[in-house]
């Protein structure tokens, strides 16, 4: 860890009137210079705040915004809470899954995009399926926004490196854009541009 990540730590942690309590903020401050939190580092984090090696490996166990594995440059998180799922979470993690050749909790083998179903709800229920790419909310993804996604994923990961040409990007336009259940609302396409 760098001495200036460390002097936002200590100064995160002077903000507190209990060290422990900037535990948190101190691991994210963190990861984010190595992307993910290695024990060397959490361990280090430990000290700065002034808890236990074990206590801030059980924070960073428990959110699953602190990553302990490397990570792609690019991180694309899906929601699976029950009312994206009713909405095609499931289709939308299946479609991305076979897009970048990786199952969910996985990362492309050169490294450029990691795929993940997370259980944490990102308030974006009525605009699902939805996911984030490197926290920017991306919502409505089928049909057209979809295919966009995809694309956009390829153009990340041949800037990466070559693996555009190591896997076939391929998304079904009958998978991706469904007719809606009888008696449910009317599937919006868009690219998420017009939250409200």
């Amino acid at each position: 860890m760098s001495p200036a990540t460390e002097r936002r730590i200590l100064q995160e942690v002077g903000k507190y009137p209990k060290p422990r309590t900037a535990l948190l903020p101190a691991l994210k401050i963190a990861q984010q210079e190595q992307h993910y939190l290695p024990p060397e580092t959490i361990g280090r984090v430990a000290e700065l705040v002034g808890v236990s090696h074990a206590s801030a490996n059980e924070l960073a166990t428990f959110y699953s915004m602190l990553h302990k594995e490397p990570l792609g440059h690019t991180v694309v998180e899906v929601c699976a809470q029950l009312p994206c799922a009713l909405r095609g979470a499931d289709e939308l993690l299946a479609a991305l899954s076979r897009s970048l050749g990786v199952a969910a909790g996985e990362t492309t083998a050169n490294g450029a995009v990691t795929l993940k179903r997370t259980h944490e709800c990102f308030g974006a229920c009525h605009r699902a399926p939805m996911c984030l790419v490197n926290h920017e909310y991306r919502e409505n993804l089928r049909g057209a926004a979809l295919e966009n996604l995809v694309a956009e994923l390829r153009g990340r990961a041949a800037a990466t490196s070559e693996f555009a040409t190591s896997f076939e990007f391929r998304v079904q336009s009958s998978e991706l854009d469904r007719t809606p259940a009888a008696g449910s609302e009317p599937r919006i396409q868009s690219s998420g541009s017009d939250r409200s």
